[in-house]
C-alpha cells in the first residue's frame, strides 16, 4: 500500500482513489467481512493521500453506531488522521480513553498507562491487547499539538513495552515534529535495541545535519556534525539497516563542505593543495566509496555534481581534479555547472588537458547549440592562466557570426588584473587555518575507524554492543550531569514490582509470559536496555525543557513584532516530502549549543535532580489513578 500510494502518476492516484472508495462501499455494505485490518488500511490511505473528508466520514460510521467496538489496530490510524484534520487534542485523548476501556483485560489497559509498571523488566513481556498502534496514533496527537512532555511520556511505554519492536513511524513523527537535536538521540534508541529504520528516516536526519554544516561558518562544528552523521549512519548499519546512493551523496557533500577553506590571495600563481588536508579527505573518499559499493550502492553523477564546485569554492581545484577521475572511471558525466567549475580549476591549475577536457563536456552538453556566454568567459579566464590563447581562438571562430566587426572578443576583454582567486571561499580572517586542518585531519581519521568497523559488521545484520559499543552521537549528545548512581536508584523506586504504589496485581491471563529472548538482537539484555531507553527520555525530557521554553520567548517576540517565529516552519507535518517541521539554521545550532553548555555547567545535588525528574515525569501518575479508579480492588 505504501509504495501504491508513493508513485506519482495522477492517473494511477486516480484509479487508486477509485478502488479505495469501491472498497469502503463494500467494507460498509457488508459485502467484506468486519475485519480490523480493512478500516485500518482505509484510513492510513485517507490521511497519507490527503482525502481528509472521506476518512473523517469513514471514521465517523465506525465509531457512531450503537454497538462500535474500537479496534485498537484502526484506531491508531484514526487519531492520528484526526489530529491532522484539526479535531483537537482532546478529543484524540478521549478516543483513546474509550478505545482503552473497550478492552476485555484490564491488564492492557493498565500497561499503556504511563508509569506502569512491568511484572518482569528482564523479560520480553507480550500483554495480551495492547497495540503499538494505539500509541502511535495518541503519540501523533500529542505531538502535533505540542504537548511533548506527554509524548515523550508515550514513547517511554512504547519502549517500555516492547524495546525491540517499536514501529518505524513513531520515529519518523519524532524526526518530523521534534526539533534535529532531539530526533537524534531518539534515533539511537531505536538503533540501541534493534529496531527498524526506514531508509527514508535515515536520509532526513542526514540532510538536516549536512544542512547545518552547510549553514554554519565554524569549522569544529562542521566537524562535530560530520561525526554525528557517521555515527548516525554507523548505528543504522549495526540495526540491520540497508545504506542507499542517497546516504552516500549527503556524507559526502558534508565531508567536503568540513573541509577548512583555503587562504584566499591575489597571487596569479596556482594555488597550492594542503597535503596534509587533500590525502586523508582523498583516502576518506575511497573507503566511503568501496564500504558503498560493497552493499551494491555505487556513486552517481550527484555524488560528484555536489561535491567538484564545493571542493573548488573552497579553494582545492586538485581535488576537484581527482573527484574527474574518478568519474571518469565510473562512466559519468559532469553537468554544466561542475563543468564550468573544472574549467576554473583547471586555470588555477594550469592543466590545459583538464581545460580541454572540461570543455568537451560543455559542447557536448550544449547538443549542437553555442555554449552560454557564462561558459565562455570562464573558458576565457582559464585558458588566459594555462597560456592557451591558441585554444581559445580556435573555439571562439563559432562565435565569429555573433560578434560586430571591431568589437572586443572575451578574450581580449579579460586582463592578467582580473584573474584571480574569484570565486573562491577563502579562510576568514581571524581564523587559523592550520588549527582547522589538523582538526579536520583528525576529523577524517576518525571516520575511517568509522568505517573500518562499520566493515566488521554482517551486511543487512545486527552489531554486537559487546564488541563494537554503540556511540550515540557523542559530539552532539545533550551533556548527563547525574551519577549514575543517582540514575539507577531511581530508576529501581519507580519500575521495580515490590510494593510499589503504581504496581497492579496482574493475572496469568492477562500476561503472556513466555520463554521469548531477553535479550536484544543488537546484544543488550532487556533489563539493561529499558534502563538504558529510560535514561535516554529523562535527558530528553530536560532538553525538550529548554527548547520549549526559548520557543515560547521568541514566539512571544514574533508575536509583538508581527512577524512569523524563526523556530517553526509551521504546519503539522504527515508527508516527508515536506521537510521537518522545525526550521534547521545556525541560530538553532548555536542556542542548542548554549543550552548544552548551560545545562553542562549547571550544579545539581542527588535531591535537586531527583525532584526534576519527577516534575517531569509528572503525567507517569497516570498509572497510579488508573488503578485508583478504574481497576477492581
Amino acid at each position: 500500500m505504501t509504495r501504491l500510494r508513493s508513485r506519482k502518476d495522477p492517473k494511477f492516484q486516480e484509479s487508486l482513489h477509485e478502488l479505495i472508495e469501491d472498497v469502503r462501499r463494500a467494507f460498509g455494505s457488508g459485502t467484506i467481512p468486519s475485519a480490523a485490518q480493512v478500516p485500518l488500511h482505509l484510513l492510513s490511505y485517507y490521511k497519507e493521500s490527503g482525502h481528509f473528508d472521506e476518512g473523517i466520514e469513514l471514521w465517523n460510521w465506525l465509531s457512531g453506531k450503537d454497538d462500535a467496538i474500537l479496534d485498537p489496530i484502526f484506531v491508531g490510524p484514526a487519531i492520528e488522521l484526526l489530529a491532522v484534520y484539526g479535531a483537537g487534542v482532546q478529543y484524540c485523548e478521549d478516543i483513546f480513553e474509550r478505545t482503552l476501556g473497550q478492552q476485555k483485560d484490564i491488564g492492557s489497559q493498565y500497561q499503556l498507562q504511563a508509569g506502569a509498571i512491568l511484572p518482569d523488566r528482564s523479560k520480553a513481556v507480550t500483554i495480551r491487547g495492547t497495540s503499538t498502534s494505539l500509541l502511535q496514533g495518541i503519540l501523533s496527537a500529542r505531538l502535533f499539538y505540542g504537548n511533548w512532555r506527554s509524548s515523550y511520556l508515550t514513547l517511554d511505554t512504547a519502549f517500555r513495552l516492547r524495546p525491540t519492536e517499536v514501529v518505524p513511524r513513531i520515529l519518523d513523527l519524532f524526526v518530523y515534529e521534534r526539533p534535529i537535536f532531539e530526533a537524534l538521540p531518539v534515533f539511537f534508541m531505536f538503533c540501541r535495541g534493534g529496531n527498524r529504520v526506514s531508509k527514508v528516516t535515515l536520509t532526513v536526519l542526514l540532510d538536516s545535519l549536512k544542512k547545518l554544516a552547510d549553514q554554519t561558518s565554524n569549522q569544529s562544528s562542521k566537524a562535530d556534525l560530520v561525526r554525528a552523521m557517521f555515527q548516525a549512519m554507523e548505528a543504522y548499519v549495526g540495526s540491520a539497516g540497508v545504506l542507499d546512493t542517497r546516504h552516500l551523496n549527503i556524507l559526502t557533500r558534508a565531508v567536503v563542505c568540513a573541509m577548512p577553506p583555503l587562504p584566499a590571495t591575489a597571487s596569479t600563481e596556482p594555488p597550492e593543495d594542503d597535503r596534509g588536508i587533500l590525502e586523508p579527505v582523498v583516502d576518506l573518499f575511497k573507503q566511503l566509496f568501496k564500504y558503498f559499493a560493497q552493499h551494491n550502492a555505487q556513486p552517481d553523477s550527484i555524488t560528484f555534481n555536489g561535491t567538484i564546485p564545493v571542493a573548488l569554492s573552497l579553494g582545492y581545484p586538485l581535488f576537484a581534479k581527482i573527484l574527474l577521475e574518478d568519474m571518469v572511471v565510473l562512466g559519468l558525466s559532469p553537468n554544466l555547472p561542475t563543468a564550468q567549475s573544472l574549467m576554473t580549476a583547471a586555470g588555477l591549475l594550469r592543466d590545459a588537458e583538464l581545460l580541454n577536457t572540461a570543455w568537451t563536456y560543455i559542447s557536448e552538453s550544449s547538443e549542437g547549440r553555442l555554449p552560454g556566454s557564462s561558459s565562455w568567459r570562464t573558458m576565457t579566464i582559464a585558458a588566459r592562466r594555462c597560456g592557451l590563447g591558441s585554444l581559445f581562438e580556435e573555439h571562439s571562430k563559432l562565435l565569429d557570426p555573433e560578434i560586430a566587426p571591431g568589437a572586443e572578443t572575451p578574450m581580449q576583454s579579460v586582463d592578467n588584473n582580473s584573474v584571480d582567486l574569484a570565486g573562491l571561499a577563502g579562510t576568514e580572517q581571524g581564523t587559523n587555518y592550520a588549527d582547522d586542518a589538523h582538526r579536520f585531519e583528525n576529523t577524517c581519521a576518525e571516520m575511517l575507524h568509522v568505517l573500518d568497523r562499520m566493515g566488521k559488521f554482517q551486511p543487512g545484520g545486527f552489531r554486537d554492543v559487546k564488541n563494537y559499543p554503540l556511540d550515540e552521537g557523542t559530539f552532539l549528545a545533550w551533556p548527563d550531569i547525574a551519577e549514575e548512581g543517582w540514575q539507577r536508584k531511581l530508576y529501581d523506586e519507580l519500575t521495580q514490582q515490590e510494593d510499589h504504589e503504581n504496581r497492579y496485581p496482574m493475572s496469568l491471563d492477562e500476561i503472556n509470559d513466555q520463554e521469548t529472548p531477553a535479550v536484544s538482537n543488537t546484544g543488550i539484555a532487556f533489563d539493561e536496555l529499558r534502563y538504558l531507553n529510560w535514561k535516554t527520555i529523562n535527558s530528553l525530557l530536560v532538553q525538550a525543557q529548554a527548547f520549549d521554553k526559548r520557543v515560547e520567548v521568541s514566539t512571544d517576540a514574533a508575536i509583538r513584532d508581527r512577524r512569523a517565529s524563526p523556530e517553526r516552519r509551521g504546519s503539522k507535518t504527515t508527508n516527508p516530502t515536506a521537510g521537518p517541521r522545525y526550521v534547521v539554521s545556525t541560530a538553532q545550532l548555536e542556542t542548542y549549543q548554549q543550552d548544552k553548555y548551560n545545562e553542562k555547567a549547571r550544579e545539581i545535588d542527588e535531591d535537586s535532580w531527583r525532584a526534576l525528574i519527577l516534575r517531569l515525569r509528572e503525567p507517569a501518575h497516570e498509572a497510579q489513578t488508573f488503578i485508583n479508579t478504574v481497576a477492581p480492588s
